[in-house]
């Protein structure tokens, strides 16, 4: 429906939102009985068995960030090109899935596109993120936090893109980039995107040893399953290397027993 949206590195979305799709190999399922948690085991079973995983908490999250990123970018990238508002209730979609549980298409009864609202990421998050993490904090008892914090990540990333790419006016994104810097949503409700990352200070480096400004405010609890390490950008993974080589070298030049004496 909205394909002449996505520019370049965005293209891959192009297509997510539709009025129809050809089956992707797996279930369509409606919107609601996901959204409210009753489709959940449908594709989190079989999205932990492709990857051979065993914790169903680990698979949830990783699972959740399929999703969240299937639905939150193409939706980002219509309404800061439109400044119009998509009509998101579950009622009016279904999703089709792949073999593996995770998210193809979303298919809608209606075409989506609303009223003029710049930046009104409310139907969004009040219809479909915050009800989402709340079944999936209930399934497998983990925080809702944890699955708001894999969304408003690819939120953050989509409008990075939209930036550097300049194919949408910077005053379509400056609504929307509100929600990153701000706790509460301009109609005072949750806002879940609001500081996705936490800045670091100088000397930080990442889980592959790289130089970084940034980490995810959040760790997504992903190396419970033991076939999976902790992302790269993970709070618990940022090291100050050059800091644990000043205060080692402090150490050696400190006097002190040897080791053994009384």
């Amino acid at each position: 429906m909205y394909a002449r949206f996505f520019p370049h590195r965005l293209e891959f979305a192009a297509n997510t939102l539709c009025r129809d799709a050809v089956p992707a190999g797996g279930p369509v399922i409606a919107g609601r009985a996901l959204v409210c948690g009753a489709a959940l085991d449908t594709v989190l079973r079989p999205f932990a068995e492709a990857r051979a995983m065993t914790d169903r908490r680990a698979a949830a999250s990783e699972w959740s960030k399929f999703f969240f990123a299937r639905l939150i970018i193409p939706v980002v990238v219509v309404q800061c090109a439109t400044g119009r508002r998509l009509d998101l209730d579950p009622a009016r979609w279904r999703v089709s899935c792949r073999e593996d549980g995770t998210i193809a298409h979303f298919i809608f009864d209606h075409d989506p596109l609303g009223a003029p609202a710049p930046g009104d990421m409310s139907a969004l998050i009040d219809a479909v993120m915050t009800p989402l993490a709340s079944a999936l904090a209930a399934d497998c008892r983990l925080s809702p936090r944890v699955f708001s914090a894999n969304g408003a990540v690819y939120y953050a990333w989509v409008l990075d893109q939209l930036t550097e790419q300049h194919r949408t006016e910077p005053g379509g994104l400056a609504p929307a980039r509100t929600l990153l810097d701000s706790p509460a949503r301009p109609d005072g409700g949750p806002n879940p995107f609001h500081a996705a990352f936490k800045p670091l200070a100088a000397g930080a480096h990442d889980g592959e040893g790289a130089p970084t400004r940034e980490c995810r405010r959040l760790c997504c609890v992903r190396d419970l399953d033991p076939s999976l390490p902790l992302c790269a950008n993970c709070p618990r993974a940022i090291s100050y290397p050059e800091a644990g080589e000043a205060k080692a070298a402090r150490t050696l030049k400190q006097p002190g027993r040897a080791p053994g004496h009384a």
